[in-house]
């Protein structure tokens, strides 16, 4: 299994949130806020040293933010939205969590876990993240990065 691959998509859908600015319109300036206040979480999955720690925060961020999306990338927001809780779901029927992503990078075994059921696992895990890969989700990572920055001001692509 290709377990660093496998993370790496994952970062890689969250890195794409990475960089917060300031202030939009006044229809858009809770979104806005929202989006730079989220820059930690986000931020935290996209450096060299990702803190996998943060997938909880980060999921619970993608929901409040395809909450108060505005009319123009709320269809986007929920698209991610999705991808994420199903990502969540996955991964807890497979018996893990965001939290164990961790962990398992730096070829450690969740409690309870051994190597061999990891490997047991590792089909049922790529496709759980082979489902991120759906062009779907970039074309909607797309929508929101350019809508941050005519909106908002802020170069999520940095």
């Amino acid at each position: 299994m290709r377990t660093t691959a496998i993370l790496s998509t994952v970062v890689l859908s969250a890195s794409v949130l990475t960089g917060c600015g300031g202030g939009g319109g006044s229809s858009t300036d809770a979104y806005c806020k929202d989006l730079k206040a989220a820059k930690a979480d986000f931020s935290s999955l996209g450096s060299s040293t990702p803190d996998f720690g943060k997938f909880s925060d980060v999921i619970d961020t993608f929901h409040k933010l395809a909450g108060d999306a505005p009319s123009e990338v709320k269809s986007e927001w929920k698209t991610l939205d999705s991808a994420m809780s199903t990502l969540q779901k996955d991964l807890k029927d497979a018996g893990l969590s965001f939290d164990d992503l961790g962990p398992i990078s730096q070829g450690q075994m969740p409690e309870g876990m051994t190597q061999d059921d990891l490997t047991k696992l590792g089909p049922t895990l790529q496709k759980a993240f082979a489902k991120l890969d759906d062009p779907k989700f970039k074309k909607a990572s797309d929508k929101i990065e350019k809508h941050a920055k005519s909106e908002c001001n802020v170069d999520l692509g940095s």
